[in-house]
């Protein structure tokens, strides 16, 4: 199990049947007792869940709601998430499969829907603010809570690299744009620049791989890369969503 910030991420080490189930009920019920709120079960070496690991998640997701925060399963393989959505549990396990079709490229004529540029504030105290604040922009785009929520956490990630890489974030900006198929975030620093590819792994080991990690489990899409402009990185962020609400 790792943590990063407010968020744990746990990852069971094989199928979640009755013989695991327990295993897997006291860690998340020793995070919620510490005060974590949001968590991340990454399904990645997890092939099968059985009817006593869904009595454990759901009655775990419910809790973890009425707390304020979310639980999730990322990473699930297709015939886990298959036995999900015929089981009609998707409503209430947030679900991310291993497997995502390529973000579609946006056509050259695609006009946005709106943006908003936001200047961060130097000092990592600011965090928890731009979560929100990324979360409240979204609130009218046809996202579910999970989704802005996921978003909101992702675009912590890049910003806690800024903090850390860049002097603190200064002159770091943050620039949210809508279009009527996805919503993209726009993270660029001002520090020394650098770029992870697209099928890159980056070392668990390190900090910043950690984050990006995290990352790719909660978006469509990420992209890291210096800046063409000035010195520094661009994180860019993108999120699929449906048709859009009517104003």
């Amino acid at each position: 199990m790792n943590e990063w910030n407010d968020i744990a991420v746990i990852a069971p080490a094989r199928d979640i049947d009755i013989a695991t189930v327990g295993s897997l009920r006291d860690q998340i019920d020793a995070l919620l007792a510490s005060g974590v709120r949001r968590i991340l079960v990454n399904c990645q070496d997890v092939t099968y869940i059985d009817s006593s690991g869904f009595a454990c998640l759901l009655s775990r997701a419910r809790r973890i709601a009425q707390l304020g925060g979310m639980l999730s399963l990322v990473n699930t393989s297709p015939d886990v998430t298959r036995t999900i959505q015929i089981a009609r549990l998707v409503d209430v396990l947030h679900v991310t499969a291993a497997v995502r079709p390529p973000v579609p490229v946006l056509k050259p004529d695609t006009m946005p829907l709106w943006s908003k540029s936001v200047s961060v504030r130097e000092g990592v105290e600011n965090l928890g603010y731009y979560r929100h604040r990324v979360s409240d922009l979204m609130a009218t785009l046809p996202l579910s809570q999970s989704d802005r929520f996921d978003m909101a956490l992702a675009v912590g990630e890049a910003l806690s690299n800024a903090y850390d890489h860049a002097d603190n974030a200064a002159g770091c900006t943050m620039m949210v744009i809508a279009y009527p198929d996805r919503v993209v975030i726009e993270v660029r620093d001002h520090g020394a620049g650098y770029e992870i590819a697209a099928d890159e792994q980056p070392v668990a080991s390190e900090e910043r791989g950690r984050g990006i990690r995290l990352m790719r489990m909660l978006v469509d899409s990420v992209e890291v890369r210096r800046r063409r402009d000035t010195t520094g990185t661009l994180v860019r962020l993108i999120k699929l969503m449906g048709a859009p609400q009517a104003a």
